[in-house]
């Protein structure tokens, strides 16, 4: 069986054609994805223009930025480690684990129910009930289906701007 080194795993090949362009690199992704969006930006002049428009939320620095604050069990529960969260800032936290759970095939659903919610922020099902109205008239989180919910893209641009420093200051819905 061949064994590759974690660097050999990790490099890319890329080809890409567009209006009359061509372009072929290989290389760590770190390296290729700002050479990518470089040559779309020349390619394809409206593409530039598209991409300082569109919102694409960055997955993998998002989880580097809660990794000290929420856990995942191997059993799919997720768990805040920081108990010292504001409560809204706390259940966009827990929702976007159970996001980012689903994309990696690790739960079936991105939703939550207020329980779920609650035993994974630790706070009561009250507050989170109360919290859960709040955020939705923000946007920031939507209802899935009956008594589930899951965090909306305006609710991972709220996250991605956040400091999880811990501070009760500067809750998700001021």
């Amino acid at each position: 069986m061949l064994e590759l080194t974690e660097a050999e795993t990790k490099q890319i090949k890329v080809q890409i054609d567009a209006n009359g362009l061509r372009y072929e690199a290989s290389g760590t992704a770190e390296e290729m994805i700002p050479q990518i969006l470089q040559f779309l930006s020349q390619a394809v002049p409206t593409y530039d223009l598209a991409r300082k428009l569109l919102y694409v939320s960055d997955l993998a620095s998002l989880a580097d930025k809660i990794a000290d604050c929420a856990k995942m069990t191997n059993t799919g529960q997720l768990l805040l480690t920081k108990g010292d969260l504001a409560a809204d800032r706390a259940i966009l936290v827990i929702l976007f684990m159970a996001y980012l759970a689903n994309k990696t095939a690790k739960r079936e659903s991105d939703s939550l129910s207020i329980e779920e919610i609650s035993n994974g922020v630790g706070k009561a099902s009250k507050t989170i009930r109360n919290m859960i109205v709040e955020l939705q008239r923000s946007g920031l989180i939507e209802r899935a289906e009956r008594g589930r919910y899951k965090i909306t893209p305006k609710g991972l641009m709220q996250l991605e701007a956040f400091t999880l420093n811990g501070s009760k200051k500067g809750g998700a819905t001021e």
